[in-house]
């Protein structure tokens, strides 16, 4: 027999679609704008509005009738970066950023997935724009493949693969054997490269971010036009992202994983 779910088991969920929205879309979001794109009633939509701005976890522009995350939110957040040492390893992407001038960024596998945790933009006019809450394919990025590298179930991961991967861009790696043939490569080389696999025009570079254990938990990388960054730089760049992410990695958890 199936175990019943919790009492407000709903509720919870639907709460927390509400906050992943107004994370990812990064705008004002009315009560009907929420009730269409989450599936749910007017009244269910606003029931939520109030208890989440009860707590303080979403605000209510009075101009527009809408909601935007609140500073109960912020506070949540802030509390979470301070538990996994993201703000400390803050300064660290900044310093990177300062002495590049491209973009910087710390990502964490979820699932097939990673996603962009923390970014430091680049201020040159010619850059890669990007937020934090960012979704992409381990397999096309230098952080995925910084992380597979580096993690000990990379071959669980890659048993689910199909033979021929999805190409994102023209770029993008064609089969899995590609696939593993990078990892291995990056694991010797020390740092991942991302040959406009993820983004048609952009080439990365990325390091793992280790714990004590000497996996994966996270991955630096730094994102460069394509047209500023030639076969040389890469080598450069990969030497110095290496050196970030060490140092990095003494601010990691040791008794709780970046990712889950």
């Amino acid at each position: 027999m199936t175990e019943a779910p919790p009492t407000g088991t709903q509720a919870v969920g639907r709460a927390l679609s509400v906050l992943r929205l107004l994370s990812e879309t990064g705008t004002e979001q009315s009560i009907s704008e929420v009730a269409e794109k989450l599936g749910l009633s007017s009244g269910t939509a606003n029931r939520i509005m109030r208890a989440l701005a009860a707590e303080r976890l979403v605000a209510r522009n009075p101009q527009t009738d809408s909601y935007f995350l609140g500073s109960g939110a912020v506070l949540l957040g802030q509390a979470a970066q301070r538990g996994f040492g993201l703000d400390k390893m803050l300064p660290i992407l900044k310093r990177l950023n300062q002495e590049t001038e491209e973009s910087v960024n710390l990502s964490i596998r979820e699932s097939h997935e990673s996603v962009v945790m923390l970014r430091v933009q680049s201020t040159l006019p010619l850059r890669f724009e990007q937020h934090t809450g960012a979704r992409f394919p381990l397999y096309t990025t230098a952080s995925g493949k910084a992380i597979l590298a580096f993690s000990p179930n990379a071959s669980d991961y890659l048993g689910t693969l199909p033979t021929r991967l999805e190409k994102v861009t023209p770029h993008s790696l064609g089969t899995r054997t590609d696939l593993e043939q990078v990892i291995q490569e990056t694991r010797e080389r020390g740092f991942s490269i991302d040959e406009q696999e993820n983004v048609e025009g952009v080439r990365s570079v990325g390091a793992p971010v280790l714990d004590a254990f000497g996996n994966a938990q996270a991955a630096i990388v730094i994102q460069v036009p394509a047209v500023r960054m030639p076969t040389s730089r890469v080598s450069e760049l990969g030497q110095r992202i290496m050196v970030a992410a060490r140092e990095a990695s003494n601010f990691v958890p040791l008794d709780r994983p970046l990712a889950p």
